[in-house]
């Protein structure tokens, strides 16, 4: 105490010291407290594991509640440990990054835990972070002839994504947008004609892209039309303002029409369907909060019904740490869950009513 007092007492250094605070407190610093949390959960069946796992979550959960407001689901049954202690997080600010348990018990038909957690909440910058929403699109349809399509369904649903997560979308004006620049910026990674065409607009940051339409020949269709068939191939990348790359990844899709024209448009409707959430859910993880990462859930099978995505539908509502769940067609779903893929996965085969036939960070694909 009496250094600290003699520190103080410096006034050059007083003076240091509260500039360095002020500047801690706005910059996104993570506190750290302990608190203890208890929880219980009945014991059914006998299945003391499960209940013991129930609890364990119920613990954290109340520890976490102790620092910061939580939205939070705890009534669900979780028969692995490893999955609560991995995935277990707040959809807010606080996380529990260490724990012991300081007291178990088994109390007639349940079982109590109590738990010394060390829960970290991180302090954001708003103004830091409202600046990286700021986002400029130049996604572009690219037919055959070299005819560049900015007002492509795939880059307007992308755009409303964008808008929908909370991104402040730069208004460009792709009539203004130099067709023979935009291809030889996408064919040579030219980054100063890039910088050119963008230098009237503010992008903090700018998602790049080209969906080219590739001819993939035609059908004889019904009657004497033939149909003409195409395949879109679409690469993608997220630059920040120094035209650095942050995150990037390919996409395709496939169309048909009576004209290329057609098959064209279906084509970028497909890939939108399919692909527009995936890349959105991306760009948001990297920019924004992990809350904001989709996943998209499609449901397969040669039986699959209307009745069956409203019942997956309801299914995901009740799975711990999953906030919303949206339609993107007939099949598919986009869930916002800010774990990972794998996790919601093992979720929905537990009970053996689904099993997961292929997956990665953004997508999962199952069967019932």
């Amino acid at each position: 105490m009496k250094l600290i007092n003699k520190l103080f007492s410096n006034t050059k250094f007083g003076i240091l010291l509260a500039v360095i605070l002020f500047v801690l407190s706005n910059n996104g610093i993570i506190f750290a407290s302990t608190v203890v949390g208890e929880g219980e959960a009945v014991i059914k069946d006998n299945d003391i594991k499960t209940a013991k796992s129930m609890a364990l979550i119920r613990a954290k959960w109340a520890a976490v509640e102790g620092e910061s407001a939580a939205n939070v689901k705890v009534d669900t049954i979780i028969n692995n440990s490893k999955i609560i202690d991995e995935a277990i997080k707040t959809e807010l600010s606080a996380t529990v990054s260490s724990y012991k348990v300081i007291e178990e018990k088994v109390a007639g038909d349940k079982y109590y835990v109590k738990i010394e957690a060390t829960v970290i909440d991180k302090v954001k910058d708003e103004k830091v972070a409202s600046g990286n929403k700021q986002i400029c699109v130049l996604i572009a349809g690219v037919i055959p002839d070299n005819r560049v399509d900015f007002n492509n369904s795939y880059t307007l649903k992308t755009i409303s994504l964008l808008n929908e997560n909370g991104f402040d979308v730069v208004e460009v004006d792709y009539n203004k947008i130099n067709t023979k620049d935009f291809l030889a910026a996408i064919k040579n990674n030219d980054k100063t004609i890039l910088a050119n065409m963008l230098k009237n607009y503010k992008c903090q940051n700018i998602l790049l892209g080209s969906l080219f339409i590739l001819d993939k020949g035609s059908n004889t269709g019904y009657g004497k039309f033939n149909i003409q068939m195409v395949s879109a191939e679409l690469t993608w990348k997220l630059l920040d303002n120094d035209l650095k790359v942050i995150k990037g990844d390919t996409l395709s899709g496939r169309g048909q029409g009576v004209s290329m024209d057609d098959a064209a448009t279906r084509a970028y409707k497909n890939i939108s369907e399919t692909g527009a959430m995936q890349m959105v859910s991306q760009v948001s993880e990297s920019l924004l909060d992990s809350d904001k990462k989709y996943i998209r859930v499609v449901l397969t099978g040669s039986n699959t019904n209307i009745d069956d995505l409203n019942e997956l539908r309801n299914e995901l509502k009740h799975i711990p740490f999953v906030l919303g769940v949206k339609e993107l067609n007939n099949t598919s779903l986009a869930v916002n869950y800010p774990e990972k893929a794998l996790y919601l996965g093992m979720f929905l085969e537990r009970e053996n009513k689904y099993r997961v036939v292929k997956l990665n960070d953004n997508e999962l694909i199952i069967r019932k």
